[in-house]
């Protein structure tokens, strides 16, 4: 299995691309440095979790996409716990 880091820069600098934004574009509108995004499609770290969905909606795509994983939309109401 790929390392998720590698499989997760990729997917970033891919749908980065795709929306057409540099690196500092993105750097913007997620408040951080352009170098963060650099290291982050580098795989030399990795986002802050609490970006995933913010990327997700920005890219419009799933958070499973960016770790290439199947997007699953069915939901298994007999897999959900029942609140009193």
């Amino acid at each position: 299995m790929e390392n998720v880091n590698v499989i997760l820069a990729a997917n970033i600098l891919k749908y980065r691309k795709k929306n057409g934004l540099s690196q500092n574009e993105l750097a913007q509108k997620l408040g951080v440095s352009f170098q963060a995004v650099s290291k982050w499609e580098k795989g030399k770290s990795a986002p802050d979790i609490a970006f995933l969905p913010i990327m997700a909606d920005m890219f419009g795509c799933h958070i499973d996409e960016l770790f290439s994983r199947e997007v699953k939309t069915e939901i298994h109401y007999d897999h959900c716990a029942e609140f009193p």
